[in-house]
């Protein structure tokens, strides 16, 4: 907020020996920008992982978006004025995704007090063009992407496994605190901000259907991400809530995806409904027992609104699952934003399951090992892996179910990873606080 966010953006690389090391200069991404946001993708296809920023701009301090090419020395150019998504406005999430299946990941920005931003990626004619030319559109309006101008959260997903990404993105204005938001509750008239789901409708636009999905309440949401939790097959989400205000103390929220048709709250159910300011979420298979856990820093903004962060268990819903761990060759190294399709045999008949590489929505980071519920699936048929830039197709059959396997672009050889199942104790404990610990066993 004009200055106070004015910090080093870092980047820290991977020595590959248990430690790392900042090279965000030597990389060519030092800057001092207020920022929440950043997002890897591989923009142009080459195989090398690209980086968008997004800043927060307000009324005489403004920090237009930074897109960063890899120059694949360990070094990067920023080239967003020159591919059209310099933008300028509060910007609280930045993410990719290929929304119109067209092998190339587009951008999608939420903003504070804006209306929301769709960049469609435009491969550029094959006419030696140097990256700098690449071009992004702002497809906003067409698209009918733009609600709600107050929002915080976003991400990519396909949530009803019809192979092509939807958008979630949330409210995040409650003018009178918690009054709004116990109203809400209450079925009662508020003056908060809501979600929105937009639908992909296959033809470049989407669709709202946030009421029809039941995901018309007032969620308040900053860290927040998507996973399978019950492993049924279709993504589910957990919504950290909150804002600075001191008596901002609302229910985390967790909603289970019932088939893609609509959106139950389960946050009671589940256990999950901690009342303190939830900020990054990450889903992960932390216990090594074929389930995914939940991960989330919790605490105000001031200093005296500090408090433990939290790790829920999965207790396990007896779905099938399976777990893959890609490796590009052409396609970037840890394979971000290639798209897997499993397609199962169930009591019911065939079903198809679908998901992208990524470390899901914005404000937490999951594992990029993916992992997949299978439902009440009886075989795996096959697995379709598209890999991101390089345009590759595999497809790997007699595919085992409860396994974890590495998987190599161009290889038909699938590696099993044998892991040993990590047993927390039943008692719950307290976690670390806010300042980015591990929590205790």
């Amino acid at each position: 907020m004009k200055g106070a966010g004015r910090f080093p953006k870092s980047l820290l690389r991977n020595n590959g020996n248990g430690t790392f090391e900042d090279v965000t200069e030597k990389a060519g991404l030092m800057g001092l920008h207020p920022t929440q946001t950043a997002s890897w993708g591989d923009y142009d296809g080459d195989g090398w992982l690209d980086l968008f920023v997004g800043y927060e701009s307000e009324a005489g301090d403004t920090h237009p978006c930074e897109l960063f090419h890899n120059n694949k020395d360990g070094t990067f150019t920023e080239v967003a004025r020159a591919s059209g998504v310099a933008n300028v406005g509060y910007v609280k999430a930045a993410v990719w995704g290929d929304y119109n299946n067209d092998g190339r990941p587009d951008i999608y920005l939420s903003r504070l007090g804006a209306s929301n931003v769709l960049y469609r990626n435009d491969v550029p004619p094959r006419t030696g063009e140097s990256s700098q030319a690449w071009q992004f559109s702002d497809v906003s309006l067409q698209a009918r992407v733009e609600q709600p101008r107050d929002s915080f959260p976003a991400w990519f997903w396909d949530y009803d496994n019809d192979g092509w990404l939807d958008i979630f993105v949330s409210g995040w204005r409650a003018p009178n605190s918690v009054a709004d938001v116990a109203a809400d509750y209450l079925g009662l008239p508020n003056e908060g901000e809501l979600p929105r789901l937009y639908h992909n409708n296959h033809d470049g636009t989407f669709s709202n259907v946030t009421s029809k999905t039941k995901l018309d309440r007032l969620l308040v949401a900053m860290g927040s991400n998507y996973g399978d939790v019950d492993n049924d097959g279709w993504p589910d989400m957990y919504l950290g809530t909150g804002a600075p205000d001191l008596a901002m103390l609302i229910p985390n929220r967790m909603f289970r995806n019932a088939a893609g048709r609509f959106f139950q709250d389960v946050t009671t159910s589940s256990g999950t409904g901690h009342l303190q300011k939830g900020h990054g979420v990450a889903f992960g298979d932390i216990d090594n027992d074929g389930d995914q856990d939940i991960y989330i820093t919790v605490g105000g903004a001031y200093s005296g609104d500090a408090y433990w962060n939290a790790l829920f268990l999965n207790p396990g819903h007896g779905n099938h699952w399976l777990t893959l761990k890609l490796e590009g060759v052409k396609a970037n190294r840890g394979a971000i934003g290639s798209r897997i399709r499993v397609s199962v045999i169930t009591p019911k008949g065939d079903r198809d399951i679908y998901t992208v590489v990524s470390s899901g929505g914005s404000f937490g980071g999951s594992s990029l090992q993916q992992e997949i519920g299978l439902g009440d699936a009886t075989a795996i048929r096959q697995v379709e892996i598209g890999w991101a830039g390089s345009g590759t197709k595999q497809v790997l059959r007699e595919v085992p179910m409860d396994q974890m396997f590495k998987v190599r672009e161009g290889s038909n050889a699938l590696v099993r990873i044998q892991v040993k199942s990590l047993p927390f104790g039943s008692q719950p404990e307290m976690g670390t606080p806010h300042q980015h610990d591990v929590t205790r066993p």
